[in-house]
Parts: C-alpha cells; structure tokens; sequence
C-alpha cells in the first residue's frame, strides 16, 4: 500500500483520532477514578474526625496519661482509622499513633473548616484531615490519616489494564479501519479500472454508477455527463472532418481534371480559356469553403468571436437586400423587403451582421426556382429586433427540419452543388445569431416555401421603433 493512497491516509486519520479519543477517554478515567477515591476517602476522614471528637469530649475530664492510654487503647479498637494526631492549644502532643513515625501532618485551618492534604513520606503516602476544634474552654487540633498504599497499588493496576487494553484496541482500530476504507475505495477502484478502458474507439461506453445515492454516485453521474459531452464533440469532430473532406474532394478533382485534361494535347485559346474559367471557378468556391471552416473552427475553439457595438440593423438589411436583388435577377425572382425607417440598434458586429443577411437571402434565392417571390422583413417589439426571410421555394421536409442548421446539411442535395452550396453557410448564420445572443428558427412546407426568423435583442429594450417606420421598397 503506498503511503500517498487516499486508503491509507483515511487508515492514518481514523488511527490517530482513535488513539486521541481513547487518550482522553483513558486520562478522564483515570483523573475521575482518583478523584471519586479521595472523595470517598475524605468522607471517610471526616466521619472519624467527628468520631475522635466525641471521644475526646467524653475523656477529657481524665489525667494526661489515662487519656493518652484511653486514646491508645480506642485508636486500637479502630478510633481514626489507627492513625490519629491530637495537639493542644500549645501545640503539645496528647496523643499521636507509632505508625505516623515522623510523618508531619500539616496545621490546621481557622474555624470549623477540615483541611484536606495528601502527605507523602519515604516509605508512606497518606491522606490527613485536619481541623481545629473546642472542648470544655480548651482548644485542640485533630488529625486522622488513612494510607494511601491501596489505593496506589489500585491506581497501577489499572494503568496496566488501560494500557493492556489501549494497544490492542488500537491494533485492531486500524486493522478494521484498514479494512473499512478499502470496503469504502473499493467503488473508486471498479471505476478506475471501467475508466481505464475507455478511449477513443469506445467513447459509447459509459460507467456503472454505485447503487447508493451518495458521493461517488454524483461522481459517476458526472463523469458520464462530461463522456457524453466529449463524444458527443468527438463525433462532431469525425463527421466535420469527413464532410469536409468529401465536399474538398469535388472541386479538387474538378481543378485537376481540368488541367490535365488541357495539358494533354494541344488546345485552343478558347478551350484554355473555358479550363481556366472552371479552374478559377472551382478554386474560388474551395477559397470560400476553406474560409467557412475556418471560421467555424474558431468558433467551436471560443474564437472568432467579434466585439460588440450599438448598430442599426437598417443600414446592413437594405445593402443586403440590393446585392440579394442583384443575385436573384438572373432568375427573375422578385425581392421585397419592409425594413422601418428609423433605427432598430442592437449590440452587434455589423459585417458579421450583413453576412448574416446576405446568407438567409442567398439561401432563398438559391431554393427558390425561376418567377418566384422572395422577402425581408425587419421589425422591433417586446425588446427584440426580428429578421423574417420568406420564400416561395421548393421548402424542406418536415423530417429534416432538426438538420437545417447542421454543417455541409442541404435541403435538395441534387440540386445544391449545381447552386454552389456547400452547406455551411447556415451553420454560419445559426453561430452568428449564437454570438449575438439570439435565437434563429425555421419554417417550411415543401412546395410552397420556407421562412427563416432571426431574433436579436435591442439594445434598449422595450422601444417599439415599428410603429413610425416605413417600407424600404425594392
């Protein structure tokens, strides 16, 4: 077991709390062992103290060397406890056992109060009570003592059973704490050794959550989300590149025939001319594709984002519409457009802003076949600016609505490369209206059209610039 492991750090930690825990558990038994038995002993002191008392009351009456006999005699049916000190007012002794030897027993305190002390001698350690007393106008100083040796010896023994006790209970303390933490890590190890086998080949597979609604289940639980999230950028990632490389396939291949095919034999200007017409053709429209997935690229890495600025929205909406009149002319397709006459300002990029125009009505024009109708509407309400493209075009199945917005994604895959689309331009427009703050919808019915609304906050939210606008007429 390594020394840095989590199982042995929470073996080291719940060792240690133990052993503090049983420490003071330990030092409080044994403080209120001591302290329950000195109580009990000095209880014991003072019953003897009154019973001393009593009897030098009785006997007082008595000789020097009667009462000294009687004190001798009854100290030897018990009287003190056998251990008894008696002093006059001078300080004389009237009467002190053998056993004391040259124990001093300490002074007593003023009034009736008894004096508690532990004295400890060479060869005896006793517990003395104190206390002044008077009888019959004289003045007089008992003290009764008790030895202290039993309750030493009970004192040691249990020491010993404490530390008999103390090591293995802590032995077996980190054994079981040993054992629990690996019962507790072991949901760590299972997922470790699941997360282990996971790379990029199996990026589906998920992990097993602990049943228990717990700590490592939310773990387990998030570690999925973020395996979802990363397969989920990863298959992006793959088809991105794969639909990248097969629309760069076309053109390519397209550029290379052509010039092999002019460098074969002989040609004339004309045919040169034609090779070079669809060369250069070919290479713009790679040029455009290669600048959209950069962008793209950069806005799934966090770049390519713009500053924003307070803009009219009017301003970029008509220019987008004259170059969306020019492009739909070759078709005779009629563009219309209601833009108001005073400013819709939002916080916006405003090339990125007309690009976005220029896509949804370049997307129109492409779907919408010869003679039909195509239009842009710009409005501000409810704190928002609307940009609503119309078309009369061929319209998108239901099905593939949710692909609308999806990279190299076209509506009439036959006729799109015939149109130049290489479906990103509406991925585009969706991470512009994204950058914004915005939201941009779809709707459509095949055969009759679609509609594509991009809404934008205002800057000043709440101004309602529709009601004293005007058409922009085309």
């Amino acid at each position: 077991m390594k020394l840095a492991s989590i199982r042995f750090r929470l073996t080291a930690w719940y060792f240690c709390s133990l052993a503090v825990i049983l420490g003071l558990f330990a030092l409080a038994a044994w403080y209120g062992m001591g302290s329950s038995t000195l109580n009990a002993v000095d209880h014991d002191l003072r019953l003897r103290l009154e019973d001393v008392q009593q009897f030098l009351d009785r006997e007082l009456a008595e000789t020097p060397g009667e009462l000294k006999e009687d004190f001798q005699e009854q100290a030897g049916l018990g009287l003190g406890g056998g251990l008894i000190e008696v002093r006059d007012d001078t300080g004389a002794v009237l009467y002190r056992s053998a056993r004391l030897g040259k124990t001093q027993l300490g002074q007593a305190p003023a009034g009736a109060a008894i004096a508690y002390t532990t004295v400890r001698g060479y060869r005896l350690n006793v517990r003395v009570a104190t206390r002044a007393i008077e009888v019959r106008g004289g003045r007089f100083r008992i003290s009764v003592a008790e030895s202290l040796h039993e309750f030493q010896e009970s004192r040691e023994r249990f020491e010993g059973i404490l530390v008999l006790l103390a090591l293995p209970s802590l032995l077996l303390a980190g054994l079981g704490g040993f054992w629990l933490s690996g019962r507790a890590l072991a949901p760590v190890d299972r997922i470790t050794v699941e997360a282990r086998r996971i790379s990029i080949s199996n990026l589906g597979t998920r992990l097993q959550p602990p049943a228990a609604n717990d700590e490592l289940q939310r773990l387990v639980l998030t570690l999925n989300e973020m395996l979802e999230r990363i397969d989920s950028a990863v298959k992006r990632m793959v088809q991105f590149t794969a639909d990248a490389s097969h629309e760069l396939r076309a053109p390519l291949a397209l550029i290379h025939t052509a010039a092999e095919f002019s460098l074969r034999r002989e040609r004339t200007r004309e045919d040169l001319l034609d090779a070079m017409h669809k060369i250069l053709r070919e290479s713009g429209r790679t040029s455009q594709m290669v600048d959209d997935l950069l962008l793209l690229a950069r806005a799934d890495s966090g770049g390519g984002a713009s500053s924003l600025a307070p803009l009219d929205l009017c301003h970029s909406a008509r220019n987008a519409v004259e170059q969306a009149v020019i492009l739909a002319e070759p078709k005779g397709i009629r563009v219309e457009a209601a833009i108001p006459a005073g400013p819709v300002v939002v916080e916006g990029n405003e090339p990125a802003l007309s690009r976005l125009w220029l896509i949804l009505l370049d997307n129109a024009i492409k779907y919408t076949n010869a003679g039909g109708r195509v239009r842009f509407d710009l409005e501000a309400c409810n704190g928002y600016a609307q940009a609503t493209v119309t078309d009369t075009g061929v319209g998108i199945a239901l099905e593939e609505l949710p692909h609308v917005f999806d990279r190299f994604w076209r509506a009439d895959k036959v006729r799109s490369r015939s149109v130049g689309g290489a479906g990103l331009g509406l991925s585009i427009a969706q991470w512009i209206v994204k950058h914004h703050r915005g939201a941009i919808t779809v709707r459509s019915e095949p055969g009759k059209g679609s509609q594509f609304a991009a809404r934008l906050p205002l800057a000043t939210a709440g101004t309602d610039h529709a009601a004293s606008s005007g058409e922009f007429k085309v």
